[in-house]
């Protein structure tokens, strides 16, 4: 891909998650009567649910995630019921996750599967179709902003090459924490393109195989690529967050996600992994 063509779609992507496909703190609301971990709970079931699912990609929760922040954000009657109530706040994350299964992946979704199978009989297709609609009415039709992972594969393309770079590892890994971070509320605010620079600051911390001066130069370039600042309060919170969660998780776990097998451990890591497979269910959550 020619560079000037990555600029150009990054500044596209940058204007998007800007304006359209923003999204606020929806649970900043004295009535709201959901909480972050009802949240992070249908974010891992989403990620479970996925992981049974044989030729998804995984980035398919990610567009969900984001379609159901977003949903919630807006001012729908429905999205509104769904912060006081957890079976409609579980039925919304269904709808997104079924759409994004139709756009992201171009699925052709069984609703009745859904419903028995997936939901264990806790809606009928009726409801989940009733959803879809209402989500996609919230949303105003505006399906296909940028998530973080595509910010990274785009950052990684700028990249000049580096033989101390394992660039294969470094998209994965990065994607990875991504993925941990789309779960945590308080992260998932952010911009994707901040998510997507965090998790790549965190994962050549990670690495190691670049020199102080080198891994600076690199996230220099993102920064003047991304318009960035470092010093800028949310973006350091971002990356804090971001470092928060790469330290609560052992390395097993996070090469677990990835498919790999990691050859370093984090250090002074904590000794307790991150549950990727809670309890929580659609009926439970």
């Amino acid at each position: 891909m020619i560079q000037t063509d990555v600029f150009a779609q990054l500044c596209v992507m940058q204007n998007q998650e800007q304006n359209a496909y923003r999204c606020f703190d929806y649970m900043d609301l004295a009535e709201t009567m959901v909480y972050p971990s009802d949240r992070q709970a249908l974010c891992n079931w989403g990620y479970r649910t996925i992981a049974a699912c044989p030729g998804v990609e995984r980035s398919t929760v990610a567009v969900a995630i984001l379609y159901f922040d977003r949903f919630l954000s807006t001012s729908n009657p429905i999205a509104k019921w769904a912060l006081n109530d957890r079976r409609e706040l579980q039925l919304a994350f269904v709808a997104c996750l079924v759409i994004a299964l139709k756009v992201h992946s171009g699925l052709n979704v069984e609703l009745d599967f859904v419903s028995r199978v997936i939901c264990n009989d806790m809606y009928d297709t009726e409801e989940i179709i009733m959803m879809e609609r209402e989500v996609l009415e919230g949303l105003e039709w505006r399906l296909n902003g940028p998530i973080p992972h595509d910010f990274i594969d785009r950052f990684l393309c700028l990249l000049p090459p580096n033989d101390s770079i394992n660039f294969e590892f470094l998209s994965h890994f990065s994607k990875s924490l991504v993925e941990h971070a789309l779960t945590v509320y308080s992260v998932a605010l952010t911009s994707p393109s901040s998510i997507a620079f965090s998790s790549i600051f965190c994962s050549l911390q990670y690495m190691d195989t670049l020199s102080p001066l080198t891994n600076l130069s690199i996230l220099q370039f993102l920064e003047v690529v991304m318009g960035l600042d470092m010093r800028d309060p949310h973006v350091q919170a971002t990356c804090i967050r971001m470092t928060g969660l790469l330290q609560e998780c052992s390395c097993n776990s996070v090469a677990s996600v990835l498919g790999v097998q990691a050859e370093r451990r984090i250090s002074e890591t904590s000794n307790d992994e991150m549950s990727v497979a809670g309890e929580a269910s659609p009926r439970t959550a």
